[in-house]
């Protein structure tokens, strides 16, 4: 059986005119498709938008109007309800519009093995020795002046500090975090950060003063420690951050965009000052002015979460997360790179579940090469 086939099938079942035979067929069928994802192609076609909101309605009706099972097996925190209207919507798409796909690709997509990234980072110190996170052990890593630095479980980098002597000379550490990694730190007044792949962040291993600085390149989340008397801030590509406590995002791979979650943040550069509020996100634009819109909070931070979260977003965004999380080469046969996509898929998935998936659409395809000198994978994208 087909995930196309299933899927209706299953539809039938909720409408209720599924026959004992085919309650069976279902039930066997039911683990081998655990519908751990949804990916949908977004279309300007106004009579494609017409026709997949038909089919949304008539698929959320029939579900509104029949108890559908526990998904006890669906794995990512949807409501059942929600997840099955959208992912029997998109399956019903697929099954009746989409042109066939290349069997060649689609086998190699789904038979080529690779993993996710993992946490992995490198700590350089104050005195320009380098700590490789990774293949550290769990505990105490090493003392530096008065703060004690540590490994624990899961991916995090402790900084505990024993007091600050005002005499004291503070060093400046760096952790960088490669592609196909991600870290969280907890740096020495309390702040929680979350650091995505090719990112850095460098900070005192103390602070002190009425001042706590740090400096942001790639894309980081962060839960700063309240201190009214000592405001936090960020520098990143020429924008300045300033906090008191609250949680936000800062992705600056290219442009810098800050996306505020919980408080408020003050963004300043040369040329403006504004504030966010909670569900903003503020876009350092090529004259050095600030763009404020209203922010897609789950995607902004589905990263964070464990998830690569996609709303409209164009194939081009997509690949350069997947190049840096699964670190990957991309390159282009075709001209797809705007084609805009929905989905949701968890970032500890193996890469070929997300290709084979995104080829369900029939919209884009993928071929997989590995260069004989260097070994690394190339995905090829193309129509």
């Amino acid at each position: 059986m087909t995930k196309e086939e299933y899927i209706l099938l299953y539809e039938k079942y909720l409408k209720g005119i599924c026959t004992a035979e085919e309650q069976k067929l279902l039930d066997t069928y039911q683990d081998n498709y655990s519908l751990n994802f949804h990916f949908l192609e977004v279309h300007d076609n106004q009579k494609d938008k017409e026709r997949n909101a038909r089919i949304y309605q008539q698929l959320k009706k029939s579900i509104d109007n029949t108890q559908p099972p526990k998904l006890s097996w669906y794995k990512h925190p949807f409501t059942a309800a929600a997840a099955l209207i959208g992912i029997l919507s998109i399956g019903a798409y697929l099954f009746w519009t989409s042109p066939k796909i290349n069997k060649q690709e689609k086998v190699l997509a789904s038979q080529t093995k690779m993993n996710s990234g993992s946490n992995k980072a490198v700590l350089t110190l104050g005195d320009g020795s380098r700590l490789i996170l990774d293949n550290a052990s769990n505990g105490i890593l090493t003392n530096q002046g008065q703060s004690v630095i540590s490994k624990e479980s899961n991916g995090k980098l402790v900084y505990n500090t024993s007091g600050v002597s005002q005499s004291y000379a503070v060093e400046q550490n760096l952790i960088t975090i490669p592609r196909g990694g991600e870290y969280q730190i907890v740096l020495p007044d309390g702040t929680k950060v979350w650091l995505n792949s090719e990112s850095s962040l460098s900070f005192p291993v103390v602070f002190k003063g009425n001042t706590r600085k740090v400096t942001l390149s790639g894309e980081a989340y962060f839960e700063v420690a309240k201190n009214k008397n000592s405001p936090f801030s960020i520098s990143v590509k020429g924008t300045e951050i300033k906090v008191l406590g609250t949680h936000f995002n800062v992705e600056a791979y290219d442009d810098v965009n800050t996306t505020l979650v919980e408080g408020s943040v003050q963004l300043k550069n040369k040329t403006q000052s504004v504030v966010l509020k909670p569900g903003e996100s503020g876009l350092t634009q090529n004259d050095g002015r600030f763009k404020i819109e209203q922010a897609d909070l789950e995607s902004v931070t589905g990263w964070k979460n464990g998830y690569f979260v996609f709303h409209n977003k164009e194939l081009k965004s997509i690949m350069e997360q997947v190049e840096r999380w699964y670190d990957v080469d991309i390159e282009y046969e075709d001209d797809v790179q705007d084609k805009k996509f929905y989905g949701k898929v968890s970032r500890s998935d193996d890469l070929s579940e997300l290709l084979k998936n995104m080829e369900l659409t029939g919209i884009v395809h993928f071929k997989i090469q590995t260069d004989n000198k260097t070994k690394r994978k190339k995905i090829i994208v193309t129509t």
